[in-house]
């Protein structure tokens, strides 16, 4: 599993860098931190969907972690 999120981490990073330099995220991302917060926000998703969380509630989580992103 650990094998699974590291490859998905360094998708992301990659693809967060693609979308900086094309200009659709600020200049000033971090792309490896972007990746890492995806990566745990949707591991702690996938854990409390796992353990009985509404849709409602995991739809909150998302717009949460939302405001959080870059502008």
């Amino acid at each position: 599993m650990s094998a699974r999120r590291a490859s998905s981490e360094a998708s992301l990073h990659k693809r967060f860098e693609q979308a900086i330099s094309e200009g659709d995220l600020p200049a000033n991302s971090d792309p490896a931190a972007l990746a890492r917060f995806v990566v745990t926000v949707n591991c702690g998703i996938s854990v409390l969907a796992a353990t009985g969380a509404t849709r409602t509630e995991l739809l909150r989580v998302v717009e949460t972690a939302l405001q959080a992103w870059p502008q």
